[in-house]
């Protein structure tokens, strides 16, 4: 997964885009800037759907687009996954995963807990045991 932190004159704050490991397009973030409606609709339509045409997208803008690292701590994905049961288990869980794949695990703890709310008789798996499992490579959007 890459991540891409933008800033412009035209706006305060840094918006975030991030890339998948094949380079698409899955997130995009501006919470942490002042745009407006007409500024976020202009910003979405230069965001490349590909990472290979990120910067080519924004060329003719005063747009500064700078990679930057993941820092999903355990913390994190903690407050995103929906059941605390046994959480005792999860840190040296946590410390074996790959960098990527916490990042990826804490996307998918929030698109699982919407899942969880969107299917109320299901009963959230134990964390530990979701981790291990891989449960976080499921897209959980579509079921």
């Amino acid at each position: 997964m890459r991540r891409f932190l933008i800033t412009s004159p035209a706006y305060t704050g840094e918006a975030e885009i991030i890339y998948d490991e094949t380079g698409r397009l899955i997130r995009m973030d501006v919470m942490k800037t002042n745009m407006n409606a007409e500024l976020v609709n202009r910003f979405k339509a230069k965001v490349a759907a590909q990472v290979d045409a990120l910067a080519d997208s924004f060329k003719d803008t005063k747009a500064v687009i700078i990679e930057s690292d993941f820092e999903v701590s355990l913390d994190d994905f903690k407050r995103e996954y929906p059941y605390s049961r046994n959480y005792h288990l999860l840190p040296k869980r946590w410390e074996k995963m790959s960098k990527t794949d916490q990042v990826e695990a804490y996307f998918a703890a929030i698109e699982y807990r919407k899942y969880c709310k969107r299917n109320d008789w299901v009963n959230p798996k134990i964390a530990d045991g979701w981790l291990a499992n891989k449960e976080y490579k499921n897209d959980w959007r579509k079921m």
